[in-house]
């Protein structure tokens, strides 16, 4: 089956989607989701992308969903206990929301706004689908930041970073730079491409050490030490 009901309700406010390989144990995610505060009923499907590339897989969960809002996340995060609520109160309160991202931290780190990281991502669901959902052709690489792009476009509504909506995923991830498809996202977005990955001369050093894979073997390393400190989800907005 290439869509498990992991958990089911009904007339779910919220649908989760996780797209995972079989082999994965993705227990201690799961976990985290029945830990959540919402008061909403919230469905979670498991998608088997095992045979399938991750944007179908993401694409095949959407279809699937009962809920206008789905929340996507991967099957190696721990979804902080208030991450469903704050994701309901955020769509709640703005009608023309369509697509909310947050920061991400742990072995995958990011802040700041428009790079919509797949773990952590939230749209309403006819919405994400008008667009045509997650290309397969850039898959397994910036596939998640091309369709969060689209949806500023191409969507009728706004798109929103919040601070609120945070995710831990404290490995670091297994996706590989993909050269090609960084070649063309800047070919086929030059203006968003400028503004949100070329911003800054660090952002262009970054992504050169990733290229040439210097960043992982660190990234490893760092996020080894803080888990041993401060263990699986230490969140650095937490010092504030």
């Amino acid at each position: 089956m290439e869509v498990e009901y992991a958990q089911e309700a009904d007339s779910p406010t919220i649908s989760v989607v996780i797209p995972s390989v079989p082999a994965y144990d993705h227990a201690p995610t799961m976990a985290c989701l029945d830990d959540q505060t919402i008061e909403k009923p919230y469905e979670v499907l498991v998608v088997d992308d095992g045979s399938i590339d991750r944007s179908e897989a993401r694409n095949r969960g959407l279809r699937a969903a009962t809920a206008s809002i789905v929340a996507l996340t991967d099957d190696d995060t721990r979804p902080p206990r208030d991450w469903l609520a704050n994701i309901h109160s955020k769509f709640h309160n703005n009608p023309k929301l369509v697509c909310l991202e947050g920061p991400v931290y742990g072995g995958c780190r990011s802040f700041g706004p428009r790079h919509y990281v797949g773990c952590n991502l939230a749209v309403r669901r006819d919405a994400a689908l008008s667009v045509g959902g997650f290309r397969s052709a850039f898959s397994e690489w910036r596939e998640d930041v091309e369709f969060g792009w689209r949806m500023e476009s191409d969507a009728r509504g706004v798109c929103q970073h919040s601070d609120t909506v945070r995710m831990c995923h404290p490995t670091v991830p297994r996706t590989q730079f993909d050269s090609d498809l960084e070649r063309r996202l800047k070919r086929e977005y030059p203006h968003r491409y400028d503004e949100v990955l070329d911003v800054a001369p660090t952002r262009r050093l970054y992504r050169w050490a990733r290229a040439v894979g210097i960043t992982q073997p660190l990234q490893r390393v760092r996020a080894a030490f803080r888990r041993r400190v401060f263990g699986d989800c230490y969140d650095p907005a937490s010092r504030d």
